[in-house]
């Protein structure tokens, strides 16, 4: 095999990871722009975001099935374009209906990629390098959601509309898709015959519930950290997506680095780790409450959660009943039933209490990840 060979494959799939980060972070950049046009209170704006997660998780089981039967290059190029279609569809909403609608099939678009994205990451791994690579290929995830934040910030600052936001980014994900996707490597190993609905065993159970802990925490940085630091800011003018610029880009790093500190660690001692800077980073953020000490905790958290989905990714992919892309989506419709009820529980319980003590109650999860690391094998 030629030297350079593995090293495409691996920028080829680094992209998708890349557009699926990106296209995440464009949206939630605009969330409090989007409150403030349907004139929704928190409580509304949980519901609304409510559609997102369980359009991802309705995706699960199919994209596991389509994977294993079309392949991951395939569906990655199409669950690419259609995330972003659906993206210029959020921004032409102009009802909270059709918004709802949106969302719904945003997050059903974004759950196909992730699925078919990880599959791809996972054949570039074992069979072009045969070491631990997951955790950068989620770290391309996690620039691509700074980047997006960082142009939603700009974009808001200079008063450009959303619906022109959104447009850029499209443009910029067909490019880069229709690129990358010529370099992905076209089959895995043979999926024989694949059931839609597979049923996870205990291992994959446990590592869902992990998986969930830790989707609650990061879609509440994605869902609520932009209105936080804006409350905290006390300046309802000023741009507001520094906080969750910072846990992007603490998230980035973690997982960049994640790769040599899970190798140091083994999983369970990084999975320890993750529990530990997340629920520091939740009290700190919460009860402190002040610009500064908001930053330094939503960093701890994005350190936190780094690693988590990359670990129980790598370590569903080693079941032996099932094929990879069945397990991760096995492992995922436990864990992203997070995304389903984080935000609308963020927003009730924010309605009646305000953000601050909603966020506070997040910092239990760590305790509960800390718990159920007892029983994850190195």
């Amino acid at each position: 095999m030629s030297s350079y060979k593995p090293l495409t494959h691996r920028i080829a799939a680094s992209c998708f990871f890349f557009v699926c980060g990106f296209i995440f972070a464009t949206w939630a950049s605009r969330i409090p722009a989007i409150k403030d046009q349907f004139h929704l209170n928190e409580a509304e704006l949980g519901a609304v975001l409510f559609m997102l997660p369980l359009g991802a998780l309705v995706a699960l089981p199919l994209a596991g099935w389509a994977v294993s039967v079309l392949g991951s290059r395939l569906i990655n190029y199409i669950a690419a374009i259609t995330y972003a279609i659906v993206l210029l569809l959020i921004g032409y909403s102009h009802s909270v209906a059709l918004l709802s609608a949106s969302l719904f099939f945003f997050g059903f678009c974004g759950n196909v990629l992730n699925i078919s994205m990880n599959t791809q990451a996972l054949l570039v791994q074992e069979e072009m390098y045969d070491k631990s690579l997951l955790s950068s290929f989620h770290g391309l995830w996690s620039i691509g959601a700074m980047i997006g934040a960082a142009l939603g910030g700009y974009t808001m600052k200079t008063g450009a509309t959303t619906r022109g936001h959104f447009l850029i980014v499209a443009g910029i994900v067909l490019v880069l898709s229709t690129m990358a996707v010529f370099y992905t490597i076209r089959k895995g190993k043979p999926a024989g015959e694949q059931k839609i609905f597979a049923w996870p065993d205990k291992t994959l159970w446990l590592l869902g519930a992990i998986c969930f802990c830790c989707a609650i925490c990061e879609g509440a940085m994605a869902d609520w950290s932009s209105l936080f630091y804006k409350q905290v800011l006390n300046d309802l003018k000023r741009v507001s997506t520094t906080g969750y610029m910072v846990f992007a880009c603490m998230m980035a790093l973690g997982r960049l680095i994640g790769d040599v500190v899970i190798g140091r660690l083994s999983y369970k001692g990084a999975l320890v780790l993750d529990g530990i800077l997340i629920t520091i980073g939740l009290i700190v953020a919460t009860t402190l409450a002040f610009p500064v000490a908001v930053i330094i905790g939503f960093g701890l958290i994005g350190f936190g959660v780094a690693t988590v989905i990359p670990i129980v990714y790598s370590l569903s992919a080693k079941t032996t009943t099932m094929s990879t892309s069945a397990a991760l989506a096995a492992v995922s419709t436990v864990g992203f039933s997070g995304f389903l009820v984080g935000p609308p529980m963020i927003g009730f319980i924010a309605h009646q209490t305000g953000l601050r003590y909603a966020l506070m109650l997040l910092s239990l999860l760590g305790i509960v990840i800390l718990w159920l690391c007892r029983k994850v094998k190195n």
